[in-house]
């Protein structure tokens, strides 16, 4: 079963936001119509590249997704554009706010022409700032850089705001299809990520508010109980004894049964820190796993990526495929949701650039005569 079969999705992003909202979109069926202009996207030559113009980032974030390579700057573009929108259910679009208006196509027009279209906008800050952005910019205005209560900024490998507003879309898209159910009508929905690395941070948040009000020191993500450690080995392992039952059953683990009443003593922080820290220190990953063996216990190695794709835990989710395509063997990572009744699909690889142009015109009612004025005109 397609969950998502019948749903047409127009992706005019440029960048990861849109791409992987779009991804998600098509590996459940949508009919993911990608447009890009005729120069493509940059994310096309990112390091490391299959073949040129196909590059890894691209054949993940792209696939299952036909594609039009179009000038919006001409009228002949701007038609095409057009005639696409008035088709379809959902339209994603990441530009920055009054880009596309000056060609005619923000939502207030668009809406006129289709009533029914959910209009999706992603954005760095909302519509009413036009300052470019990317994620890292983001988390550090929005204070996500400063994470281990520390003052240490970081550089994280995921992209936090940015993936965040595509799940954000996601979920508001398909709230937007159900309330059409019932109303016929679509909607403009602004996503940006400013708000969502804001709204990640609804935990901290509430703790500052609350220490505020109390005048109380604040407490951040990091306690003795709650923190990543150094082994014999330079390996790390992660301590989320939350819960007084694992705090005192790691108590037992790293035989140190004195600490055991002392889970909240605040005051002395450091220095149980730096007693778990040394007790720790003595022993290698391997030694400390083999302690826990299969219990079920929140005491956990870090893993590198790579060790983190060959495990049994990733093994049981068949969120990892290889598909056998033109371009050779391309690896593949799904999405965290499972459905009873529905699975998601690769049914095509990423497009190359402009791939389908023809297909698409054809499927719109233009004939082979209109073709050669389009590509006259740089429409395609």
């Amino acid at each position: 079963m397609k969950l998502l079969d019948g749903v047409k999705v127009i992706d005019f992003s440029k960048w990861l936001p849109g791409q992987y909202c779009g991804m998600l979109l098509g590996d459940y069926g949508a009919d993911i119509i990608k447009v890009e202009d005729l120069t493509g996207d940059s994310t096309r030559q990112f390091f490391p590249e299959k073949e040129q113009g196909m590059s890894y980032w691209h054949l993940m974030l792209n696939r299952n997704k036909r594609d039009i390579a179009l000038n919006i700057k001409t009228d002949g573009g701007k038609a095409i554009l057009t005639k696409l929108l008035s088709e379809a259910d959902v339209f994603l679009e990441g530009f920055r706010p009054g880009y596309l208006a000056r060609y005619g196509l923000d939502y207030e027009t668009i809406h006129k022409i289709n009533p029914r279209l959910i209009y999706c906008s992603i954005t760095g800050y909302g519509q009413n700032s036009h300052k470019p952005s990317h994620d890292l910019n983001v988390i550090g205005l929005a204070g996500l850089n400063s994470l281990d209560g520390a003052g240490n900024a970081c550089v994280s490998e995921i992209q936090v705001s940015a993936l965040g507003s595509s799940l954000n879309a996601l979920s508001a898209i398909s709230m937007a299809l159900f309330a059409r159910e019932r109303t016929g009508q679509g909607q403009h929905l602004d996503v940006n990520l400013y708000a969502t690395a804001l709204s990640l941070q609804v935990t901290g948040i509430s703790s500052l508010w609350g220490c505020e009000e109390t005048q109380s020191k604040p407490f951040g993500r990091i306690a003795h109980y709650y923190n990543i450690y150094k082994t014999k080995d330079n390996r790390w392992l992660t301590v989320g004894t939350i819960e007084p039952k694992f705090w005192q059953r790691f108590c037992d683990l790293i035989e140190s049964p004195e600490l055991k009443g002392r889970q909240y003593d605040f005051a002395h922080e450091e220095e149980i820190i730096a007693h778990v820290t040394q007790r720790i220190a003595q022993k290698t990953l391997a030694e400390w796993q083999a302690l826990i063996g299969t219990e079920e216990f929140c005491v956990t190695p870090v893993c590198s990526t790579e060790e983190a794709l060959k495990t049994e835990l990733t093994a049981q989710e068949d969120m990892l495929r290889t598909v056998e395509s033109d371009l050779g063997s391309i690896r593949y990572v799904g999405g965290p949701v499972r459905f009873s009744d529905a699975t998601w699909e690769i049914q095509r690889r990423a497009p190359r650039l402009g791939e389908h142009t023809m297909e698409i015109l054809n499927e719109l009612g233009y004939s082979k005569a209109s073709f050669a004025a389009l590509k006259e005109e740089g429409a395609i």
